[in-house]
């Protein structure tokens, strides 16, 4: 049986059964996680795998956790529909003065003889407000939350220009070859691109001086893409109107022209559930089967485990050590009835249904460690059919 770690809260009672359960070990098996950060003491050499509910890793040592054979998971797209109507959602906050109207509607007592509508209708020259018809929005990212909010504005009436790393064929979106372009002609500018050391406080003084003086910053990427001592300064000299992110700190608080949320852009029922979910899945597949999906470190592979046993190898990318491999298998005289492997970034990995029946439990761990020890090797797993009576 597995350990798991619960670093946030999960619900595991359907999930569970036989095959892990939920421990507080400082070295367990695998480690689920949201958004809070994975120490990397956790990072042991019996941490196989570590199952991120949502898209970001920047909380977890990516490197680390590929030299250390451990596999990392994560649920893109899964929330992008939560995060698309929060956004939505501060846009009207930015044009229209809803909560001070509501706010003023709580307070607000009828004179004598008048009616309380006669009342508020009176007030309501203090809230006029703007629409965002017709107005441009520059969506900086168009994965799967970019293209679901960009389909979503142009419905609404808005000029939907963005930037992307990659050319998307989108077709409502004029997509530019700068970010620049984007800053200088939006009234309203969405960050949905990934925290990457390129993207590390890519928005500061100089891009706050490209931006129109009455145009918003939306930040639902990451919150260190934004310089916030740049930001900060260009409010107070009225070079952008306001800043909405997603991703608080206390340098921000208590600006009147910064609107800080508490991490909210996937905090729905609905996106929970579904990111748990498919986590949970996708975890119960590796350990079991070790099939790997939707990995940001892992190459994916997927193979029927249609044989008693399975081998797993992950390594960095040699060619010739599958050779070595085969070698130690020949040698222990296990067989090769089906295998898949792929390659990623420098790295490879590889399924192998076999049979091992035929060797002790002493042989077994004998023949892991030789190919453990082989060059270039970063993981071996042997993983027993769990359906294997099935399949007979």
């Amino acid at each position: 049986m597995f350990e798991v770690k619960t670093i946030d809260r999960f619900d595991l009672t359907d999930f569970a059964g036989d095959i892990f359960k939920e421990s507080n070990t400082d070295t367990p098996d695998a480690i689920l996680v949201r958004s809070s950060h994975v120490n990397n003491e956790l990072i042991s050499k019996r941490l196989l795998v570590i199952a991120r509910a949502g898209t970001g890793v920047n909380t977890i040592n990516l490197n680390a956790c590929t030299a250390n054979g451990t596999a990392v998971f994560n649920t893109p797209g899964v929330n992008a529909n939560a995060v698309k109507e929060l956004i939505i959602q501060n846009l009207f906050r930015c044009v229209r003065p809803l909560e001070g109207a509501v706010e003023m509607m709580e307070n607000l007592k009828a004179a004598e003889g008048e009616t309380l509508q006669e009342a508020a209708e009176a007030k309501r020259g203090d809230f006029v407000g703007e629409e965002l018809y017709g107005k441009t929005i520059g969506i900086l990212g168009l994965g799967t939350i970019g293209q679901r909010l960009a389909d979503s504005c142009y419905h609404m009436g808005m000029q939907v220009i963005g930037f992307n790393r990659s050319r998307k064929n989108l077709r409502h979106v004029q997509q530019f070859e700068t970010i620049d372009e984007v800053l200088s002609l939006a009234d309203f500018v969405v960050v949905l691109l990934p925290l990457t050391d390129e993207t590390k406080g890519m928005l500061s003084t100089k891009s706050f001086e490209t931006m129109r003086d009455n145009a918003y910053l939306l930040n639902f990427g990451r919150g260190d893409i934004v310089d916030n001592a740049a930001v900060i300064s260009a409010l107070d000299h009225n070079e952008i109107a306001g800043y909405i992110s997603d991703f608080p700190k206390a340098e921000l608080q208590d600006h009147p022209n910064i609107t800080l949320l508490p991490h909210l852009g996937g905090n729905t029922i609905e996106a929970l559930t579904h990111s748990a979910n498919t986590i949970l899945q996708n975890l119960l597949d590796f350990l079991e089967y070790g099939t790997v999906r939707r990995s940001v470190n892992f190459p994916q592979v997927d193979l029927p485990f249609t044989s008693p046993q399975r081998l797993t190898f992950f390594s960095h990318a040699r060619e010739s050590l599958w050779s070595d491999v085969n070698d130690i298998l020949n040698k222990y005289e296990v067989p090769v009835k089906e295998m898949m492997g792929n390659t990623r970034e420098g790295y490879a990995y590889t399924i192998v249904n076999t049979d091992l029946t035929s060797l002790s439990d002493q042989m077994v761990q004998k023949m892991v460690a030789e190919l453990s020890g082989t060059e270039e090797m970063l993981r071996v797993r042997t993983l027993n059919n769990p359906t294997w009576e099935n399949w007979n």
